[in-house]
């Protein structure tokens, strides 16, 4: 009878193997369990010169703010400083090298699949966009791994719309790991920009864009979704990619995706529907007359955010269907308006109310859907019975029953 084959006892596996007391084949830098559940591996010697995992994973809504994780850059583990996209190594030759059925995240397999056959299409407007979302994204995702990780996450997203509870919480939870590993990527380029990279941190600033409204309504916890903390998580964003965005346009709008971007002739004048026309006429009265009754109102920080509103407003009578310009508001916001809308100030409500129009115009797109209705009821709830009346028409008009 045969000698029994031995069986090599170790205590190096990595710590998921060991919490789930299963065996661990040791791979680095991640092993094959880890891999096919989709989880960061982490091995305990590298836990101690690591940072601990973040509890931003699923824990919480409260906890998605994506303009602080661009500001840190918080880690997953070495999983994020070592890119766990399995992509073989051309320089050490040999078969050894080929890539092993085992080596495969399945999971990602099938976000990037459903990217290229399915996501790209919602992002774009032209066949000109719809190659650079289809083709070159994930292509420059190969040597940008931050690109793949935000396509992925958007990706995730997208799918967990049409999917049952336990299964939207599943692609949440993958969403979630993507965004903040591609966020921890990210912050290095902003810091390093030039001609090479300009064009894809610039594209990537719009996927963060997405990713910041598509968040919330696929949030699994909605019993505490807050839909002006949320908006106001997306301005932070916005607001802190500005500077970025300024440096990279100068190559950006001579490089490979000029011909793709948004260009909208902001001298023209495109004429306000007469009842829009009232509405916005009415919200400027309103400011200007509560300015001369009370003396600390500051009637130029809401005139600017009115008047830029205005001007949005007759920018999309012309492009109904650019959700680009929904995101152009936040860019032009006062410091103290923002501050104002935080606390949650009657008459930064107010004009908030009737941003809700040009939201309600983006909602064909599914990473804004929902967002003009649920923000409008949050408004309305908010206000006292003073301020109602000014803002009930564009509450009304948004589809919210008062």
């Amino acid at each position: 009878m045969p000698s029994r084959r031995s069986h090599r006892k170790s205590r190096d596996g990595c710590i998921p193997c060991k919490r789930r007391r299963v065996k661990c084949d040791e791979r680095r830098p991640e092993c094959t369990n880890c891999v096919n559940r989709n989880t960061t591996c982490q091995y305990a010697a590298e836990a101690s010169v690591t940072s601990p995992r973040s509890n931003t994973e699923v824990s919480s809504p409260c906890s998605l703010s994506i303009h602080p994780l661009l500001a840190s850059a918080q880690t997953h583990s070495t999983s994020i400083q070592q890119d766990h996209t399995c992509i073989p190594n051309k320089e050490a030759g040999g078969a050894g090298n080929l890539l092993q059925t085992s080596d495969l995240n399945i999971r990602d397999m099938e976000l990037l699949l459903h990217w290229c056959s399915s996501t790209y299409a919602t992002m774009a407007h032209t066949k000109e966009a719809e190659d650079v979302f289809q083709f070159l994204l994930p292509t420059e995702g190969l040597t940008y791994p931050f690109v793949l990780h935000g396509v992925l996450a958007l990706s995730a997203l997208h799918i967990a719309r049409t999917e049952s509870r336990s299964n939207r919480s599943i692609y949440f939870s993958i969403a979630l790991e993507h965004q903040n590993r591609a966020l921890a990527l990210f912050r290095p380029k902003v810091l390093s920009l030039d001609g090479q990279n300009s064009h894809i941190v610039f594209v990537f600033s719009g996927i963060l864009f997405q990713l910041a409204f598509a968040m919330s309504p696929s949030s699994p916890f909605a019993d505490t979704y807050d839909p002006i903390r949320d908006l106001l998580q997306g301005f932070d964003l916005c607001r802190g990619l500005r500077e970025v965005i300024g440096l990279s346009w100068h190559w950006v709008k001579e490089g490979r995706i000029s011909d793709v971007l948004l260009r909208v002739d902001d001298n023209k004048i495109w004429p306000l529907s007469d009842v829009i026309q009232e509405a916005f006429s009415n919200l400027k009265r309103l400011n200007e007359n509560r300015g001369k009754e009370i003396s600390t109102h500051d009637t130029g920080c809401y005139a600017s955010a009115i008047d830029y509103l205005t001007d949005l407003m007759e920018i999309y009578q012309d492009k109904p269907r650019r959700v680009e310009l929904a995101l152009r508001w936040p860019f032009e916001l006062t410091d103290k308006y923002v501050d104002l809308l935080r606390g949650h100030d009657p008459m930064a409500l107010v004009v908030l109310a009737h941003y809700c129009l040009i939201l309600h115009h983006s909602r064909h797109q599914w990473w804004m859907e929902g967002w003009s209705l649920h923000l409008a009821r949050s408004i309305w709830n908010l206000l006292d019975e003073y301020w109602k009346p000014s803002a009930i028409w564009v509450l009304r008009e948004v589809g919210l029953e008062v």
